[in-house]
């Protein structure tokens, strides 16, 4: 291989470990972003309702996401958790988190579509007085369900990339698993502090240089 061939060549690898990184930061930065927007669906109103009560009569109650939809808090806790897992794994196993992530936008999907095309009212309240009984839905809020649904598409986006990009995107302890020769320091002090991490003895002499013979008597 020339020399020209070679500069060529290590221009692609770094290009292409560049987009590795520039995909990886876009899918922690989408999930976070989808992370937080499963928590503000869950904590947002969705409907208003009016219930009858056994002791106060007829009352318009606020139902929030989490009420509707019990999955969308501990999915965004489970998509910081795969953040986590991207970073730290690398080839099959970061497959399998992208997959993973892929699943819960489906998931998120199904129940987004579930809602729209079903009954928007919640017959039962947590906390509510026993007795109580669901009347009619006075508002739909679109708001909450518009965020799920954004949060949907953006996971089903780096859920994709993770799962088809997985090889060239780093992984955070892939410099910590470099050969020890590769990483053996300039610097002596370091090296003898190094033998002594590794159980060696510093002060004993490794192969002669060239992995020559000592000349004998």
């Amino acid at each position: 291989m020339t020399g020209e061939q070679a500069g060529v060549t290590g221009e692609q690898e770094s290009g292409g470990r560049g987009t590795g990184r520039r995909l990886l930061v876009a899918c922690v930065i989408g999930m976070i972003a989808a992370a937080v927007g499963l928590w503000a669906a869950g904590s947002l109103v969705w409907v208003h309702q009016r219930y009858r009560t056994p002791f106060s009569g007829e009352s318009v109650t606020e139902v929030t996401g989490a009420t509707i939809r019990g999955e969308l808090t501990p999915l965004a806790l489970a998509t910081l958790a795969a953040i986590a897992a991207v970073l730290a794994t690398g080839g099959l196993m970061r497959r399998v988190i992208g997959l993973i992530v892929l699943l819960e936008a489906v998931l998120l999907t199904w129940r987004l579509v579930d809602w729209t095309t079903g009954s928007h009212g919640v017959d039962e309240l947590p906390g509510t007085p026993p007795g109580t009984r669901a009347l009619a839905v006075e508002r739909v809020v679109p708001y909450g369900p518009i965020l799920m649904g954004a949060c949907a598409a953006v996971l089903l986006l780096c859920g994709l990339s993770v799962l088809v990009t997985a090889r060239r995107m780093p992984a955070m302890g892939a410099k910590y698993s470099a050969p020890s020769a590769e990483r053996e320091p300039g610097d002596p002090d370091q090296r003898i502090w190094d033998a002594l991490d590794r159980g060696r003895d510093p002060t004993e002499n490794e192969e002669p240089p060239g992995g020559d013979e000592p000349p004998r008597p």
